[in-house]
């Protein structure tokens, strides 16, 4: 394995988010708290957002667009089914699953030089071969942090990939 990634930027996918709630007592708390942040409507303002399992957030955009998407899933869902008591910090954590974000998507290369880069990529790209023995996963993330690596987000990817090859490689 080179050194080399291929960076894909502002592409949406979707991804699981977790956010600190201020609450500290109860779970009842916890839930007053999240209440309140979708009836204000103000989910992002005092609170640090980011994708599951990324130290530093993740997440590009934090528009009226995420912000209704989550809004929205939270009334979907039973807030107290997302609440989580982080025993380590005392805290409570409110998780919400399967949302599209705007975030940065990377993959290691397999290719020693930028030369090999291009050619690798542009391969890719015309086999529609994408994701089939790489590691792609949101660029600072431990983990994955995609739900779905599927056709449509291989298309986008493959779009934003094919404007300028180089520039999407690190």
């Amino acid at each position: 394995m080179s050194d080399l990634k291929i960076k894909v930027r502002n592409i949406y996918v979707y991804t699981n988010l977790e956010v600190r709630l201020k609450s500290r007592t109860t779970k009842e708390e916890a839930n007053k708290e999240v209440e309140r942040m979708i009836d204000k409507k103000k989910i992002f303002e005092g609170y640090e957002w980011k994708i599951e399992e990324c130290e530093d957030g993740g997440i590009n955009t934090f528009d009226e667009k995420l912000s209704n998407d989550i809004i929205e899933r939270l009334k979907q869902d039973e807030t107290d089914e997302n609440i989580f008591w982080d025993g380590f910090t005392a805290h409570y954590d409110l998780n919400v699953g399967h949302i599209p974000v705007n975030t940065n998507l990377e993959a290691p290369l397999k290719s020693a030089t930028k030369e090999e880069a291009v050619a690798e990529i542009t391969k890719l790209c015309a086999e529609k071969n994408l994701f089939k023995g790489y590691e792609w996963k949101v660029e600072g993330c431990d983990e994955t942090g995609i739900n779905d690596l599927n056709e449509t987000l291989q298309n986008e990817v493959i779009e934003i990939i094919t404007k300028d090859i180089e520039a999407c490689i690190e």
